[in-house]
């Protein structure tokens, strides 16, 4: 896609929508009715005119998901990401792998590599996706002729791949007497968080840890002068994100193992804005159930809550809910793609499709901020609403979800129906 909005929404289609939603909303919704736009697609002017009018003082807008692998999740992030880039942000930090990330920023940036392997290669099934390579096109499209580029980091710590392979690759040009560390970094390990580790591979991390943090100490200055400095600040970040995956897979207790993620995840955003510049600003990609400032579907606090708390009401989280539809996730049977019927209950999800419109965009946050909301407000209580979907799903996991819009979110953007996103072939 075209960096610059292309707008299909015509006004009488905008004002009839509007009207039939106000004849047809429920009891959750009727007293947000002022703060809820019907659009009819990704590119709308609707949906363009609230990211154009954020306010310049946020520094994170969040990007949720209700599934990673829908088709409207993916265009609808990137019509927004396009459209913060025009309001001069930054970057885009991900729900990948840090190793992952860089590869995608040197093509975006630079232009080095090839992009169909670059997504069909990816570790993560949630974005080898025809429509995310879509967005990998157009970042490059924009940075051609952009004065500062917008680049692409990862916040994960869960795969240690890519992030191995490019420190044995930097260690090898620059110190090419660090074969020790070279032989280990090239060393054949479980390389997937959520896989099996013995305990020698745990103390295999930690002693790996504490070797790159050794070297990279003692050759600071050749470093820099050989690398640069920007190499040299990403090898100290993957020496971090070493000790926080072995600090991951050192623990049995999985709540335990996910609370650490989230709060290393919100640590590498920091990192990442630190590399970006004292003033920058971001588009965040992840799940809703990280994004989320109040977590809805775990029981440990999560990304969105501690951005929250570090940013305030500088920090925007956008979450994306659907009624029916297609989706990808893992089953127990492997990946699948699945099929769900609307929500009938009373529910979020049942006003919204009441709209009969194809998206809807629900501001939250200017809801809470009027004077007409009152205490009573459904806004403040748990009401139902379509099930958050993550990497696998079973056949009687319950259609809903109980969530305070209030505490959760500061935008929800509805679709009512899903699809299944154009999906391209692994190449391991």
């Amino acid at each position: 896609m075209a960096l610059k909005s292309r707008f299909n929404l015509s006004a009488f289609l905008l004002f009839f929508l509007v009207g039939l939603g106000s004849l047809n909303a429920q009891k959750f919704t009727k007293e947000s009715e002022a703060f809820i736009k019907p659009f009819s697609g990704t590119e709308s002017l609707v949906l363009a005119k609230h990211i154009k009018g954020l306010s310049d003082d946020i520094r994170i807008v969040g990007l949720g998901e209700v599934s990673h692998f829908t088709k409207e999740c993916y265009e609808l992030k990137e019509e927004i990401i396009l459209q913060l880039i025009e309001k001069g942000y930054d970057g885009l930090v991900m729900e990948v792998d840090f190793g992952q990330a860089l590869l995608w920023n040197k093509f975006v940036t630079k232009g080095e590599g090839d992009l169909d392997k670059l997504v069909s290669s990816s570790g993560w099934f949630t974005y080898r996706t025809e429509e995310f390579k879509s967005l990998l096109a157009a970042l490059r499209e924009h940075n051609k002729t952009a004065k500062k580029p917008f680049q692409v980091f990862g916040m994960e710590m869960t795969a240690m791949n890519h992030n191995l392979k490019w420190m044995a690759d930097y260690i090898t040009a620059h110190l090419p007497v660090e074969l020790a560390l070279v032989n280990e970094l090239r060393k054949d390990r479980t390389l997937v968080a959520f896989q099996y580790h013995d305990q020698n591979e745990v103390l295999g991390y930690w002693q790996l840890f504490y070797q790159m943090r050794t070297v990279l100490a003692a050759k600071e200055e050749e470093l820099l002068s050989k690398g640069g400095e920007t190499a040299y600040q990403i090898a100290l970040q993957i020496a971090e994100i070493t000790r926080q995956y072995a600090t991951f897979i050192s623990h049995d207790d999985f709540g335990l193992k996910v609370e650490f993620r989230d709060q290393f995840s919100t640590r590498n955003v920091l990192w990442s804005m630190n590399r970006l510049g004292k003033e920058s600003r971001i588009a965040l990609w992840a799940h809703n159930g990280h994004v989320v400032k109040k977590s809805v579907i775990f029981n440990y606090d999560i990304l969105g809550y501690y951005l929250n708390e570090v940013f305030g009401k500088n920090y925007y989280a956008i979450g994306f809910t659907f009624n029916q539809g297609e989706f990808g996730a893992f089953s127990s049977s492997g990946f699948k793609k699945w099929q769900i019927k609307p929500l009938r209950s009373p529910s979020w999800t049942k006003d919204f499709s009441s709209y009969r419109s194809p998206y809807l965009i629900f501001d939250v946050r200017s809801n809470l901020g009027s004077k007409k909301l009152k205490k009573s407000s459904p806004l403040f209580q748990n009401i139902p609403i379509r099930r958050d979907i993550a990497e696998s799903y079973r056949e009687d996991n319950a259609p809903s979800m109980d969530i305070n819009l209030a505490q959760s979110y500061d935008c929800l953007i509805y679709f009512e129906k899903s699809n299944y996103p154009t999906r391209l072939p692994w190449l391991r």
